[in-house]
């Protein structure tokens, strides 16, 4: 049953403000007598996060991820994360994964929420999309290397992704930056009561969308481009892999479609293939695989979803025509023809329908496209 009034503006659902859902923020709370919320950067469907002050550590702006009550009970990403920052190894990709500052519990009027606190970073690749900077081929190569290097330290720590969507690759650039001077003012969006409903502690006042500004990179030298890998939440153990992935629907690899998923299914490939359509959507700022979800039924969308596959890379693993055609009719003119055909052929080697073709973190990283860039 509805208890409040429709919200329009782009912020998280307001009926997801009940026990077991969302806990009530507000611009300047502080939680664990430590972290003042002082900006809103995003929501998803388990969390909302915030732009925080550590009031313990010299007002460092942090990330602050308040997860819904009821994901809380079922929540991995602490274990994930814990595993990584724990581990000694010297892999270059640790640098590539985002790393865990804090965590802690908060028990609020909707149940008891696990919140993780993270460095801030300036953007995500949905912002960097939506923006529709052309990008040029050295920018590409930053970005694959440094992607690449943090699945890689997934992988070989036994960690399979299962959701490398734009929003959760997350940029920013090299040195201190005042995240707080970044941010859009708040544009608040009134929490009302319907008629009738007894009004309790459940929901916030208000709303905010994301304050975080697009392009805020578009001119930045790639050179100085700094990238991890965030959101750890859908992740799964490679040898324990027990639940539905929440891979989004455009960026299924082919196994995962239409079918009843289990353990088997999912494994390292279906990040690979994730990572082909985020590269390509990272380089042209469009999907490689819209689908149109509005009134269809889940058997249409993979139909289509099918469909789209074999127009764009083919039924086989032979060649990389089709895609070399599709990808040059979305870069820039100044992209060049040569590195064209070599983007085209890299993605290739993801977009792969066997997923016993696709090559990979370890071996994508040797790759003349990837190796051929600076090392930053």
């Amino acid at each position: 049953m509805r208890r409040f009034e429709r919200i329009y503006d782009v912020v998280e659902p307001v009926e997801e403000y009940r026990p077991g859902g969302y806990h009530p923020v507000h611009l300047g709370d502080v939680l664990h007598q430590r972290y003042k919320v002082i900006g809103k950067l995003a929501f998803g469907q388990y969390s909302t996060v915030w732009l925080a002050k550590d009031q313990q550590m010299d007002l460092r702006q942090v990330v602050l991820k308040i997860s819904k009550s009821e994901a809380t009970e079922d929540s991995r990403e602490l274990s994930f994360l814990l595993t990584l920052s724990g581990s000694d190894t010297d892999h270059p990709g640790k640098g590539h994964v985002v790393g865990i500052l804090d965590y802690f519990s908060h028990t609020g009027p909707n149940g008891t929420h696990l919140c993780l606190v993270f460095p801030a970073m300036i953007s995500d690749g949905e912002a960097m999309t939506i923006s529709g900077k052309p990008r040029g081929v050295g920018y590409i190569q930053t970005v694959s290397r440094q992607i690449l290097l943090g699945l890689d330290l997934l992988h070989q720590s036994g960690i399979v992704h299962c959701d490398l969507q734009p929003a959760n690759i997350l940029f920013t650039v090299a040195g201190s930056t005042d995240m707080e001077e970044l941010l859009q003012r708040p544009e608040f969006s009134p929490v009302r009561w319907l008629p009738g409903v007894a009004e309790d502690d459940s929901a916030p006042r208000y709303l905010v969308p994301t304050q975080r500004r697009r392009g805020q990179l578009d001119n930045a030298d790639c050179s100085t481009i700094e990238i991890r890998i965030g959101d750890l939440g859908g992740a799964q153990y490679i040898r324990h892999c027990d639940q539905q992935p929440v891979t989004p629907l455009g960026l299924r690899a082919p196994e995962l479609i239409g079918q009843d998923i289990d353990g088997t299914t999912i494994d390292k490939a279906i990040d690979i293939w994730t990572l082909g359509c985020l590269l390509f959507e990272l380089a042209t700022n469009e999907p490689l695989f819209p689908l149109d979800t509005f009134g269809l039924t889940r058997e249409e969308i993979d139909s289509d979803h099918r469909s789209l596959i074999t127009q764009r890379i083919g039924s086989n693993s032979q060649g990389d025509g089709k895609l070399r055609r599709y990808l040059s009719e979305r870069l820039p003119s100044n992209f060049g023809a040569e590195s064209v055909e070599n983007l085209a052929a890299f993605l290739s080697l993801m977009l792969q329908i066997s997923p016993r073709d696709r090559l990979p973190a370890r071996d994508l990283l040797q790759t003349p496209f990837v190796s051929s860039a600076s090392q930053y």
